[in-house]
């Protein structure tokens, strides 16, 4: 059965290694509040009937969330986005890493006003597409699922390779925005944030 056209799913990716932080970031503690805990907020705030977080198979899955796991194991992020949208229990699935804490709902209302019936929204500025906290559309599993099958990896030509099929709207980022798309990926990252 086709999920309603106005369904949106919203999915925090958390199954990530941390290999250059050195601690799952998931747990890290912003303002006292585990960092997937605050993306789950972000993306019930947008509307999205439904929140889970995808980990990997054995990761802990933190109390209190819905939690699926990733089918095609080492493939980086687009594991994840597999993991997220073959389901297929949503029109829309706003995807939200849970490392980028400078994302709120509001960024999500944004992409949200250009999405339309099979096609979503991601942010693009002048050094890349920003994949990792995007609106995709059900119909992004098969270019995902080729990707997978090809072993390309890169979330950047999947987001270029989504545009070109109609289904996916790269919209321009604002200058102003770019602070919201940094990641926690460092120690020095860490500075910028009242991190636990």
């Amino acid at each position: 059965m086709k999920p309603p056209e106005d369904s949106m799913l919203g999915v925090v990716l958390a199954g990530g290694d941390s290999r250059r932080l050195g601690r799952d970031k998931a747990l890290l503690l912003v303002d006292g509040e585990p960092l997937w805990q605050r993306q789950v907020k972000v993306l019930r705030a947008t509307g999205a009937h439904d929140v889970v977080l995808i980990r990997r198979p054995g990761q802990a899955a933190p109390p209190g969330v819905v939690c699926w796991r990733d089918h095609v194991a080492d493939t980086g992020p687009l594991g994840g986005l597999h993991a997220a949208l073959a389901p297929q229990s949503a029109a829309l699935v706003a995807v939200l890493a849970v490392d980028m804490p400078g994302i709120d709902e509001a960024w999500f209302r944004w992409l949200r006003g250009f999405c339309r019936d099979g096609t979503g929204a991601m942010a693009r500025h002048t050094d890349a597409c920003e994949p990792l906290a995007a609106i995709y559309p059900a119909c992004a599993i098969r270019e995902i699922e080729a990707r997978l099958a090809a072993r390309d990896h890169s979330l950047q030509r999947l987001a270029l390779a989504l545009e070109a099929a109609g289904c996916l709207k790269l919209i321009p980022l604002p200058a102003e925005k770019y602070s919201c798309v940094a990641s926690l990926n460092t120690p020095e990252n860490l500075a910028r944030w009242n991190v636990g």
